[in-house]
């Protein structure tokens, strides 16, 4: 691994001097059948993780360093995608390579839209009282001056309740 490592230090407007590292780096990783990926692939470059999203993700600076970085995001990508379709790596951890260095995203959209209230149109309190008392007690209407008894609680004890009287 440490010969993949430069000796001498990068100038960052050399392009050509970049892509003749990263070459390198593909042909080591050939030779000594180790896998490409971008960290080894940076640092084989002579840069690191924020040199490389500073320049793909503001493009600052020099135009032909930001392609020729993008350049080397898609060769890795590629080539994690061919380990996973030859099943030469395990699906867990392509996806996770995927997700976090190819800016692959695993989701589902749903659209949730509120056309109406779940109680329908919204209605008065006494409308709303009305409709409890037929769906809940099959009366259409309380007499004057009644209340509804209320069940025992959890306790087993009664709540204080007024009870329904018929005049």
């Amino acid at each position: 691994m440490q010969a993949i490592l430069p000796t001498e230090p990068l100038d960052r407007d050399d392009v050509e001097e970049m892509e003749r590292r990263f070459a390198f780096y593909l042909e080591m990783c050939a030779q000594w059948d180790m896998k490409v990926g971008n960290m080894a692939a940076y640092a084989a470059i002579g840069i690191d993780k924020d040199d490389a999203y500073e320049w793909t993700n503001r493009n600052m600076g020099n135009p032909a360093r930001t392609r020729f970085i993008k350049k080397v995001q898609k060769v890795c990508a590629m080539y994690r995608e061919g380990l996973m379709e030859d099943g030469k790596v395990n699906p867990v951890t392509g996806i996770f390579w995927q997700k976090n260095y190819d800016g692959m995203k695993d989701q589902q959209e749903v659209v949730l839209t509120p056309n109406t209230s779940p109680l329908g149109e919204q209605k008065d309190a006494e409308a709303l009282k009305q409709k409890y008392l037929e769906n809940t007690y099959g009366v259409a209407e309380l007499p004057e001056g009644a209340a509804l008894e209320l069940p025992e609680s959890a306790e087993g004890q009664k709540e204080p309740v007024e009870e329904i009287t018929t005049g």
